[in-house]
């Protein structure tokens, strides 16, 4: 993400929208290593405090919650470069969120929308329809406490051409997808997470939820083997505030 920011010139401010712990905020002021410029301030934004201590602590982090359904933080024109990854499908009017993305940047400003497409989730196993069948719900259920929509990531440009009918109208600098193979399967790895909220969704079918539970036990079996593999592919856009 830090790199698709194109973080070219010195003492920009950038946000990130839907921080969680912190991993982009961490990646964004690492980019004067890369040969790029580091920003001199970057925002990390949540409805919930995540962020990792270091980065609290770090002089350069603004650490904000915000509801992220409400106007954001921000004066018009008041930031270079938002980085929005993996929060779009929570939220209840993902058009009005990006208008406030609009609003806040400055002309010229870039906004990098970025999301996991979940209906493309493939992870191997001996049971290919049951597999389907549980990425499917995963894809259409609503396990946490907000909306959600597994589609969100074909849908970005999408939400950027009805932004122009909003008054936010979006230049799309690069649209770009990608899936990386992901071959472990231990508590915490990326496949265990999704496979974690994969039976979330299957609750609330007894018999699918046993089965699913054995489905993630053969998850387990097949990654000792070493022959399990898990990706997903993300989407991301790049847009300039016209």
């Amino acid at each position: 993400m830090a790199e698709l920011a194109q973080l070219d010139a010195e003492g920009l401010v950038v946000a990130d929208v839907g921080c969680g712990s912190g991993r982009t905020v961490r990646a964004l002021l690492a980019a004067g290593a890369g040969g790029g410029c580091a920003p001199a301030v970057v925002h990390a934004l949540d409805h919930v405090s995540a962020l990792d201590d270091d980065l609290l602590a770090d002089p350069r982090v603004r650490s904000r919650i915000a509801d992220l359904d409400s106007p954001l933080p921000w004066g018009d024109g008041e930031l270079d470069r938002v980085v929005s990854l993996n929060a779009a499908e929570h939220l209840t009017d993902p058009v009005a969120h990006l208008a406030e993305v609009h609003r806040v940047l400055r002309p010229g400003g870039l906004c990098v929308l970025a999301h996991s497409d979940w209906d493309t989730a493939l992870f191997t196993s001996t049971d290919d329809v049951l597999t389907r069948q549980l990425v499917d719900g995963f894809t259409a259920a609503n396990p946490g406490p907000g909306p959600s929509d597994g589609f969100m990531g074909r849908k970005l440009l999408a939400l950027a051409a009805t932004g122009a009918e909003r008054g936010a109208p979006w230049e799309v600098v690069t649209a770009t997808s990608w899936a990386d193979p992901h071959r472990r399967f231990d508590d915490g790895s990326l496949a265990w997470k999704v496979a974690t909220g994969v039976l979330a969704a299957a609750q609330h079918d007894p018999a699918l939820l046993a089965r699913a539970a054995g489905w993630m036990e053969e998850l387990r079996a097949l990654a000792a083997a070493g022959q399990f593999l898990f990706a997903v592919t993300d989407v991301a856009v790049v847009l300039r505030r016209a």
